[in-house]
């Protein structure tokens, strides 16, 4: 017969003996915990931007802050009270226009960006604040951050010739790794970028692939594809924006194989659970599409397309 501890026998084991303080058997089951919590990656539905919230056990990092300030107020119905970790895949608007204000609202404990200034008044601020709240600032070298159970692993921008201001092919990128579990994040990086990685064999194969550049023709290669091999796709857009995300060639690539591809527009908030062994779901938290907003024809392919400027099957309708 198999005896199976008790979880008290099992933290009273952890912290070396039966006979161990209070404070050591606090500190066990503290790290019994944090060893297995559950993971969970939440793209938060913030427009025509990037935020991702992940949180492990009590530790919590964020991913881009969107476009506004209004990603505070999702940050405080999500029930986030400080983060661990703030990174700014790059600097453009649509990705840190919304940092000032979490860095005002929230308390933050380090700060990580690409290292490459955009000289924008919307860096200046983030910037001035991280120096003024003795936020600890890290070079977006290569790296492994714990997170709870989770861990980090930071992409630095691929080396690129040409003009260092150049923000999407600049974006710093981050592995994200629980037990069998990743999810890859990788800004607004273009092609220039993706091939940069490949080449310097900084990649591996995932099982959830944020679409680079909100799903734009220019962040996903074939190779970049068959590299990553990913089940999922999560695009983060605004409906009916004045780019045309998703770009219908990306779609397509997107979703050829049967890979389920996910959309903010369409989804709402999009929420990757794993379990401590790497198993995951995900689910969307918007159960009725939106109504599509006609569109004007379109002409030379000929091709169908549905109002939302989709091949007609391709995403995961809700």
């Amino acid at each position: 017969m198999r005896i199976v501890p008790s979880t008290s026998l099992l933290v009273m084991l952890l912290a070396g003996c039966i006979g161990e303080t209070p404070e050591a058997i606090a500190r066990a089951q503290t790290a019994a915990a944090r060893d297995t919590a559950p993971l969970e990656i939440r793209f938060l539905d913030v427009g025509q931007g990037d935020a991702i919230l992940i949180r492990s056990g009590d530790k919590v990092a964020l991913v881009d802050a969107g476009s506004s300030d209004n990603v505070v107020q999702k940050l405080r119905v999500a029930g986030v009270d400080h983060i661990d970790l703030a990174v700014a895949s790059h600097n453009h608007s649509d990705h840190i226009g919304g940092m000032d204000a979490v860095l005002d609202s929230l308390p933050v404990r380090t700060y990580l960006d690409n290292g490459y200034p955009a000289t924008t008044r919307i860096q200046t601020r983030v910037l001035q604040r991280v120096e003024a709240k003795n936020i600890t600032y890290l070079q977006p070298t290569a790296r492994t951050i714990g997170l709870g159970s989770a861990t980090l692993r930071v992409l630095p921008p691929a080396r690129l010739p040409g003009d260092a201001e150049e923000q999407n092919n600049r974006s710093v990128g981050l592995i994200v790794e629980q037990g069998t579990f990743r999810a890859l994040l990788t800004g607004d990086s273009e092609t220039q970028a993706i091939n940069g990685w490949l080449e310097a064999n900084m990649i591996p194969d995932v099982d959830v692939l944020k679409a680079a550049h909100h799903g734009s023709r220019n962040g996903v290669t074939r190779a970049w594809l068959a590299r990553t091999r990913p089940e999922v796709v999560i695009i983060s857009l605004g409906g009916d924006n004045s780019y045309g995300h998703p770009h219908v060639a990306a779609l397509r690539l997107y979703c050829a194989g049967g890979r389920r591809v996910f959309r903010t527009d369409w989804h709402g908030d999009v929420v990757v659970s794993v379990e401590p062994s790497g198993r995951y779901q995900v689910r969307a938290t918007r159960t009725t599409p939106p109504r599509a907003t006609p569109r004007s024809p379109r002409r030379a392919s000929g091709r169908a397309r549905t109002a939302a400027g989709t091949p007609p099957g391709c995403g995961v309708r809700p």
